[in-house]
């Protein structure tokens, strides 16, 4: 008896929890380097059949499993009942939805749905790094209307903000010292800013590695949208890295093209501060 519950135990401790494990899907392309792309799936600790999707876009050419872990979005999938998915792309133009691996996607969730039981008329989150980031509104721009919120760090190509007609809530990051980057996206959230389209942005110290800050940020922007924040409690300004309440004359002072709309204190003051208490 001694034995088998020693035994037990060597297994359990042994063996890793199961929201940790990574299902893998196949789905087929006609693209030569994606013959068979994989696409690596996190089940939540619970989920409903009302439970979203979360895709992530690794940097270029990331193995699915290495986006997944890279950027640490398990506690926000176990506390909100969220999925997470991310492709294994590799070249063939990937980061342009319209050619091919926007219908990979779209098979890859349906084969999702129907092994878990989910609703396919549940919006998506998207959120991206690098070429990911390129992924995640480009993306979004393909198909908006299937888009709940979106995020891209560290991205250099963007879509038309002028050819926006619904817009959802986004995020922006970028390393300061990025190269053309961080230029890029900031000309893209003045554009879409001066369109209507009320993008949260945040430039961090640092080039072009993945950024802690901007991670954490990310995590509290989707918990917001997820937990069902849609009202601007707090705006803040990109000139001054203030923030006040939404209703008061310093928000209103604010000029839309520094305007950041913030769903929660917490988002505000990681947004301030550059990190999550």
């Amino acid at each position: 008896m001694r034995k088998r519950l020693i035994l037990l135990l060597l297994i359990l401790f042994a063996w890793p929890v199961w929201s940790d494990e990574l299902l893998t899907l196949t789905v087929k392309t006609s693209a030569p380097s994606n013959r068979k792309l994989e696409w690596r799936v996190r089940q939540p600790a619970k989920y409903t059949p009302d439970s979203r999707i979360m895709v992530l876009f690794g940097g270029r050419n990331w193995d699915g499993a290495k986006a997944v872990d890279a950027y640490g979005f398990s506690k926000l999938a176990d506390r909100y009942g969220i999925f997470l998915i991310s492709p294994s792309f590799k070249d063939d133009d990937y980061w342009e939805p319209g050619k091919w691996s926007g219908t990979a996607m779209l098979e890859a969730l349906t084969l999702l749905r129907q092994r878990f039981g989910l609703k396919g008329d549940t919006k998506l989150f998207y959120y991206g790094y690098s070429a990911g980031g390129q992924c995640a509104n480009l993306f979004y721009h393909w198909k908006p209307e299937i888009v709940e919120a979106w995020g891209a760090h560290a991205c250099g190509v963007w879509f038309n903000p002028e050819t926006v007609t619904a817009p959802c809530p986004a995020l922006i990051t970028c390393g300061e010292n990025d190269e053309g980057r961080f230029l890029l996206s900031l000309k893209f959230v003045r554009d879409a800013r001066e369109k209507g389209y009320p993008v949260l942005w945040r430039g961090y110290p640092g080039e072009h590695e993945l950024n802690a800050g901007s991670l954490s940020l990310a995590e509290l922007f989707f918990a917001d949208i997820a937990a069902g924040s849609r009202t601007a409690v707090y705006v803040g300004d990109d000139q001054t890295m203030n923030y006040y309440p939404a209703t008061s004359r310093n928000a209103a002072d604010i000029e839309p093209e520094y305007r950041n709309n913030f769903f929660s204190l917490k988002l505000a003051e990681c947004w301030k501060t550059g990190k999550q208490d």
